[in-house]
């Protein structure tokens, strides 16, 4: 009885420490795979793909990928970091709804999945912040608020 009671406990406590670490995990992982894929190859190539970029808030193609290079790589760049983590996450957010609904609505969700995964990341850090790994917290002190629940 006593193993399933700690395994109990194992399962449901949580420690701040944990939860920065698995924040720390998520915005590296995230960030390294939307730089990697999406927004270094948009950045060396802006003057190839500029003119062919999709536009879909009528702002023009430039304008257009200019923002999401901004998105995808400029804030991908302070996440890693945990650099104004919340600040970040919000032009991610805008592109991957975009993404999501505008770009890839109507082609079923096997096309819109990846863009929807990220959004939800980028939601999950916009309500989490950064954690105890950022610069957010070395630099502004932020406070960690999380709760231990035992049974």
């Amino acid at each position: 009885m006593e193993a399933i009671r700690l395994l109990k406990k194992s399962v449901v406590t949580t420690s701040s420490k944990s939860v920065s670490f698995s924040l720390f995990v998520l915005r590296i992982g995230v960030s390294i795979s939307m730089i990697y894929l999406h927004g270094y190859p948009r950045l060396i190539n802006f003057s190839k793909i500029s003119s062919e970029f999709a536009d879909p808030l009528g702002l023009g193609a430039e304008t257009s990928l200019a923002l999401v290079i901004f998105a995808e790589f400029f804030c991908s760049l302070f996440l890693i970091l945990g650099l104004f983590t919340r600040w970040s996450c919000i032009p991610l957010i805008i592109t991957m709804i975009i993404a999501t609904w505008i770009i890839n609505g109507g082609k079923g969700f096997i096309v819109q999945e990846k863009s929807f995964v990220y959004l939800i990341t980028y939601i999950s850090l916009l309500i989490s912040g950064g954690g105890h790994f950022s610069l957010d917290f070395k630099l502004f002190g932020r406070k960690i608020k999380t709760t231990t629940n035992t049974i």
